[in-house]
């Protein structure tokens, strides 16, 4: 009977689902704006080797490794006044997230909305289980309203449900 109880609970701890916030890429620009380091926003196609991203252990889920780089190369448009009209060709480190057993699973030669951070000598994004710093195939509607935000116009977050 013991093994029994052992066996439901840990089959209890398996089943939990992530739970997430539901993504808004205006709350992420608000987040990245309000941060003291410097970001861009930038859409189109992201291409990396799909086999470097990360996978939860079958022995031990939560083992998976917090944060695996991998190289990527994006080719696309940043953020200026006019909205998504300045090309950008370049390499970017992609920060594949996991959050204990869950792991982003990003597709290459996928378009994205990705907000990147400046670091010295490189761009870095980030995907996430969550989904909240890289968007795959973004509305014109989001990208209006990020516009919009830089524009210093209403920027206002999506209701939640």
């Amino acid at each position: 009977m013991r093994w029994l109880a052992v066996a439901l609970a840990l089959c209890a701890t398996q089943a939990q689902a992530l739970s997430c916030l539901k993504p808004d890429v205006v709350r992420t620009y608000k987040e990245v704006d309000a941060s003291p380091d410097r970001w861009g926003v930038a859409v189109g196609r992201l291409d990396f080797d799909e086999s470097q991203l990360p996978e939860a252990p079958q022995s031990d889920p939560n083992a998976a490794p917090p944060e695996t780089p991998i190289r990527a190369q994006l080719v696309g448009k940043t953020l200026d006044s006019d909205g998504f009209t300045k090309p950008f060709q370049g390499n970017v480190t992609l920060i594949v997230q996991c959050y204990g057993p869950w792991c982003a699973q990003p597709q290459s030669g996928q378009k994205y909305l990705v907000f990147l951070k400046r670091e010295p000598n490189r761009h870095v994004a980030f995907a996430d289980p969550c989904g909240t710093r890289l968007f795959a195939n973004p509305s014109r509607e989001d990208l209006d309203r990020i516009t919009t935000c830089f524009r210093n116009g209403p920027c206002a977050e999506q209701g939640l449900p």
